[in-house]
Protein backbone atom coordinates (compact mmCIF):
# COMPACT_ATOMS: atom_id res chain seq x y z
CA UNK A 1 0.00 0.00 0.00
CA UNK A 2 3.02 2.34 1.05
CA UNK A 3 6.55 2.51 -0.52
CA UNK A 4 8.90 4.87 -0.61
CA UNK A 5 11.96 4.95 -3.54
CA UNK A 6 15.18 6.46 -3.72
CA UNK A 7 16.34 9.88 -5.18
CA UNK A 8 18.63 9.85 -7.72
CA UNK A 9 22.72 10.54 -6.99
CA UNK A 10 22.17 14.15 -7.75
CA UNK A 11 19.20 14.97 -5.95
CA UNK A 12 19.73 13.10 -2.92
CA UNK A 13 21.49 16.08 -1.26
CA UNK A 14 17.36 17.77 -1.52
CA UNK A 15 14.73 14.81 -1.39
CA UNK A 16 14.21 12.49 1.32
CA UNK A 17 12.27 10.07 -0.50
CA UNK A 18 9.72 9.37 -3.46
CA UNK A 19 6.81 7.73 -1.99
CA UNK A 20 3.51 6.29 -3.27
CA UNK A 21 0.41 5.32 -1.38
CA UNK A 22 -1.82 3.36 -3.33
CA UNK A 23 -4.17 0.62 -3.11
CA UNK A 24 -7.39 -0.43 -1.33
CA UNK A 25 -8.05 0.34 2.47
CA UNK A 26 -11.28 0.53 4.48
CA UNK A 27 -13.62 4.06 3.93
CA UNK A 28 -13.38 5.61 7.22
CA UNK A 29 -10.11 4.41 8.14
CA UNK A 30 -7.77 7.10 9.78
CA UNK A 31 -4.24 7.13 9.99
CA UNK A 32 -1.34 9.75 11.80
CA UNK A 33 1.00 11.14 9.68
CA UNK A 34 3.80 11.72 11.94
CA UNK A 35 6.38 15.00 11.73
CA UNK A 36 9.69 13.73 10.01
CA UNK A 37 11.61 17.27 9.75
CA UNK A 38 10.47 17.72 5.74
CA UNK A 39 8.06 19.11 3.51
CA UNK A 40 6.22 17.54 0.75
CA UNK A 41 4.68 18.11 -2.65
CA UNK A 42 1.46 15.45 -3.27
CA UNK A 43 0.16 14.34 -6.33
CA UNK A 44 -3.33 13.04 -6.01
CA UNK A 45 -3.72 10.71 -8.82
CA UNK A 46 -6.94 8.95 -8.07
CA UNK A 47 -8.96 9.05 -4.77
CA UNK A 48 -7.28 10.62 -1.23
CA UNK A 49 -7.69 10.59 2.48
CA UNK A 50 -7.90 14.17 3.78
CA UNK A 51 -6.58 15.81 6.84
CA UNK A 52 -9.43 15.69 9.83
CA UNK A 53 -10.05 19.24 11.15
CA UNK A 54 -8.77 21.01 7.69
CA UNK A 55 -9.94 23.71 6.05
CA UNK A 56 -8.50 22.32 2.91
CA UNK A 57 -10.35 19.27 1.46
CA UNK A 58 -8.18 17.38 -1.01
CA UNK A 59 -9.26 16.36 -4.29
CA UNK A 60 -8.21 14.00 -6.81
CA UNK A 61 -5.65 15.02 -9.93
CA UNK A 62 -4.14 17.84 -7.97
CA UNK A 63 -1.28 19.29 -6.62
CA UNK A 64 -0.87 20.58 -3.25
CA UNK A 65 2.14 21.71 -1.16
CA UNK A 66 2.88 20.17 2.92
CA UNK A 67 4.22 22.25 4.66
CA UNK A 68 7.03 21.66 7.85
CA UNK A 69 4.69 19.91 10.78
CA UNK A 70 5.57 20.43 14.13
CA UNK A 71 2.85 17.93 15.53
CA UNK A 72 1.02 14.73 13.46
CA UNK A 73 -1.49 15.17 11.13
CA UNK A 74 -4.60 12.65 10.83
CA UNK A 75 -5.76 11.97 7.86
CA UNK A 76 -9.41 9.97 6.73
CA UNK A 77 -9.77 7.90 3.80
CA UNK A 78 -13.12 8.96 1.88
CA UNK A 79 -13.12 6.17 -0.36
CA UNK A 80 -12.05 2.16 -0.73
CA UNK A 81 -9.36 3.41 -2.69
CA UNK A 82 -6.80 5.72 -2.53
CA UNK A 83 -3.63 6.65 -5.19
CA UNK A 84 -1.15 9.74 -3.58
CA UNK A 85 2.35 10.13 -4.99
CA UNK A 86 4.48 12.78 -2.92
CA UNK A 87 8.10 14.11 -2.89
CA UNK A 88 9.53 14.29 0.44
CA UNK A 89 12.43 17.11 0.62
CA UNK A 90 14.46 17.29 3.23
CA UNK A 91 15.28 20.25 5.64
CA UNK A 92 16.33 23.27 3.05
CA UNK A 93 16.18 20.69 -0.28
CA UNK A 94 13.14 22.85 -1.22
CA UNK A 95 14.66 26.09 -1.22
CA UNK A 96 17.26 25.10 -3.67
CA UNK A 97 14.18 25.19 -6.48
CA UNK A 98 11.69 27.58 -5.43
CA UNK A 99 10.96 29.90 -2.72
CA UNK A 100 8.12 30.16 -0.35
CA UNK A 101 7.43 31.48 2.53
CA UNK A 102 7.80 28.29 4.91
CA UNK A 103 7.61 30.09 8.27
CA UNK A 104 4.04 30.73 7.43
CA UNK A 105 2.95 27.46 5.74
CA UNK A 106 4.07 25.32 8.91
CA UNK A 107 1.51 22.57 9.46
CA UNK A 108 -0.75 23.73 6.53
CA UNK A 109 -1.48 21.84 3.15
CA UNK A 110 -2.21 24.25 0.35
CA UNK A 111 -3.42 24.11 -3.53
CA UNK A 112 -0.55 24.93 -5.36
CA UNK A 113 -2.61 27.38 -7.55
CA UNK A 114 -2.45 29.45 -4.45
CA UNK A 115 1.73 29.52 -4.52
CA UNK A 116 4.14 30.79 -6.98
CA UNK A 117 6.44 27.41 -6.97
CA UNK A 118 7.55 24.76 -9.27
CA UNK A 119 4.22 22.49 -9.60
CA UNK A 120 0.66 22.95 -10.77
CA UNK A 121 -2.02 21.00 -11.42
CA UNK A 122 -0.88 20.28 -15.12
CA UNK A 123 1.84 17.87 -13.08
CA UNK A 124 -0.66 15.51 -11.65
CA UNK A 125 -2.42 15.01 -15.39
CA UNK A 126 0.90 14.37 -16.81
CA UNK A 127 1.31 11.73 -14.29
CA UNK A 128 -1.59 10.47 -14.43
CA UNK A 129 -0.67 9.51 -18.22
CA UNK A 130 2.64 7.40 -16.92
CA UNK A 131 2.24 3.96 -16.98
CA UNK A 132 4.22 3.04 -13.97
CA UNK A 133 5.53 4.27 -10.88
CA UNK A 134 9.28 4.27 -11.98
CA UNK A 135 7.96 6.16 -14.93
CA UNK A 136 6.27 8.91 -12.86
CA UNK A 137 9.79 9.07 -11.03
CA UNK A 138 11.93 8.98 -13.91
CA UNK A 139 10.14 12.25 -15.20
CA UNK A 140 9.58 14.14 -11.93
CA UNK A 141 13.71 13.73 -11.60
CA UNK A 142 14.38 15.13 -15.34
CA UNK A 143 11.90 17.87 -14.09
CA UNK A 144 13.53 18.65 -11.18
CA UNK A 145 17.16 18.63 -12.13
CA UNK A 146 16.14 20.90 -15.55
CA UNK A 147 15.13 23.51 -12.13
CA UNK A 148 18.55 22.75 -10.36
CA UNK A 149 20.64 23.14 -13.58
CA UNK A 150 18.59 26.67 -13.80
CA UNK A 151 18.37 27.64 -10.31
CA UNK A 152 19.31 30.80 -8.81
CA UNK A 153 18.37 30.35 -5.10
CA UNK A 154 21.13 29.77 -2.78
CA UNK A 155 20.81 27.74 1.52
CA UNK A 156 22.96 29.68 3.96
CA UNK A 157 25.68 27.06 4.25
CA UNK A 158 25.17 27.85 8.07
CA UNK A 159 22.12 26.86 8.19
CA UNK A 160 23.13 23.45 6.72
CA UNK A 161 25.29 23.02 8.67
CA UNK A 162 23.13 23.48 12.27
CA UNK A 163 20.61 21.01 10.17
CA UNK A 164 23.37 18.32 9.89
CA UNK A 165 24.35 19.17 13.88
CA UNK A 166 21.04 18.41 14.70
CA UNK A 167 20.35 15.70 12.88
CA UNK A 168 23.26 13.66 13.58
CA UNK A 169 23.39 14.17 17.58
CA UNK A 170 19.29 13.19 17.28
CA UNK A 171 18.44 16.90 18.83
CA UNK A 172 20.39 17.01 21.36
CA UNK A 173 22.40 20.16 20.89
CA UNK A 174 22.59 23.52 22.32
CA UNK A 175 20.74 26.08 20.18
CA UNK A 176 23.72 28.50 21.87
CA UNK A 177 26.13 26.26 21.01
CA UNK A 178 24.66 26.24 17.15
CA UNK A 179 24.30 29.70 17.02
CA UNK A 180 28.17 30.28 18.74
CA UNK A 181 29.38 28.01 15.49
CA UNK A 182 27.85 29.50 13.00
CA UNK A 183 28.89 32.75 14.11
CA UNK A 184 25.08 34.27 13.94
CA UNK A 185 23.24 35.75 17.16
CA UNK A 186 21.25 33.53 18.76
CA UNK A 187 17.84 35.63 17.56
CA UNK A 188 19.24 35.82 14.00
CA UNK A 189 20.28 32.42 13.94
CA UNK A 190 16.94 31.33 14.84
CA UNK A 191 15.08 33.53 12.09
CA UNK A 192 17.42 32.63 9.53
CA UNK A 193 16.71 28.85 10.88
CA UNK A 194 12.83 28.95 10.28
CA UNK A 195 13.32 30.86 6.67
CA UNK A 196 14.84 27.92 5.47
CA UNK A 197 13.46 24.70 7.21
CA UNK A 198 9.97 26.58 8.91
CA UNK A 199 11.13 25.16 12.09
CA UNK A 200 12.74 27.31 14.81
CA UNK A 201 15.95 25.36 15.83
CA UNK A 202 13.90 24.07 19.16
CA UNK A 203 11.08 22.73 17.20
CA UNK A 204 13.45 20.85 14.63
CA UNK A 205 15.46 19.36 17.61
CA UNK A 206 12.26 18.31 19.03
CA UNK A 207 11.21 16.45 15.58
CA UNK A 208 14.72 14.69 15.85
CA UNK A 209 14.58 13.31 19.34
CA UNK A 210 11.17 12.08 19.14
CA UNK A 211 12.92 10.29 15.80
CA UNK A 212 15.32 8.55 17.60
CA UNK A 213 12.47 7.52 20.69
CA UNK A 214 10.44 6.32 18.07
CA UNK A 215 13.52 4.46 16.29
CA UNK A 216 14.43 2.88 20.07
CA UNK A 217 11.01 1.99 20.67
CA UNK A 218 10.52 0.06 17.36
CA UNK A 219 13.66 -1.88 18.15
CA UNK A 220 12.86 -2.52 21.23
CA UNK A 221 12.11 -6.20 22.46
CA UNK A 222 10.81 -5.55 25.59
CA UNK A 223 9.06 -2.82 27.54
CA UNK A 224 12.50 -0.96 28.87
CA UNK A 225 10.69 2.35 28.48
CA UNK A 226 13.27 4.25 31.47
CA UNK A 227 16.65 2.71 29.30
CA UNK A 228 14.75 3.85 25.71
CA UNK A 229 13.30 7.28 27.57
CA UNK A 230 17.38 7.86 28.89
CA UNK A 231 18.99 7.26 25.51
CA UNK A 232 16.43 9.41 23.70
CA UNK A 233 17.15 12.18 25.85
CA UNK A 234 14.61 12.42 28.12
CA UNK A 235 13.91 13.11 31.65
CA UNK A 236 12.04 10.38 32.58
CA UNK A 237 9.06 7.89 31.06
CA UNK A 238 6.30 10.88 32.09
CA UNK A 239 8.63 13.13 29.41
CA UNK A 240 8.68 10.45 27.14
CA UNK A 241 5.09 9.50 27.12
CA UNK A 242 4.40 12.86 26.65
CA UNK A 243 6.63 14.09 23.90
CA UNK A 244 5.14 10.91 22.16
CA UNK A 245 1.95 11.92 22.72
CA UNK A 246 1.78 15.04 21.55
CA UNK A 247 4.02 14.35 18.13
CA UNK A 248 2.59 11.50 17.46
CA UNK A 249 -1.10 11.06 18.58
CA UNK A 250 -0.16 7.28 20.32
CA UNK A 251 1.42 5.99 23.10
CA UNK A 252 4.84 5.33 23.68
CA UNK A 253 3.84 1.39 24.24
CA UNK A 254 2.18 1.31 20.37
CA UNK A 255 5.39 1.61 18.98
CA UNK A 256 7.24 -0.93 20.84
CA UNK A 257 4.03 -3.51 19.64
CA UNK A 258 3.67 -2.00 16.32
CA UNK A 259 5.40 -4.40 13.33
CA UNK A 260 8.75 -2.94 11.98
CA UNK A 261 8.67 -2.91 8.11
CA UNK A 262 11.65 -4.60 6.25
CA UNK A 263 12.22 -2.31 3.49
CA UNK A 264 10.76 0.85 3.79
CA UNK A 265 10.07 3.32 7.09
CA UNK A 266 6.33 4.02 7.35
CA UNK A 267 5.86 7.24 7.90
CA UNK A 268 1.73 6.83 9.32
CA UNK A 269 0.40 4.75 11.94
CA UNK A 270 -3.36 3.40 11.94
CA UNK A 271 -5.08 5.17 14.60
Amino acid sequence: MYKEYSPCELLSPYIDKYWEFKGDITKGMHFNILPDGCTDFIFTLGEVANACNDTLVMHPYRSYFVGSMTKYSKLVANSDTINMLGIRFLPCGICQFTQLPLPELTNMRVHTSDLHTIFDDSMADILCEKKSIQERIDFIERYLLNHLYRSQYEVDERILYAVNQINSNHGRVPIQMLSDKVNLCQRHFERQFKWFTGFTPKEYSRIKQFQKAVELLRLSAFDNLLSIAVNAGYYDVPHLSREIKKMAGNTATSFISAPQPKDVTLTYINS
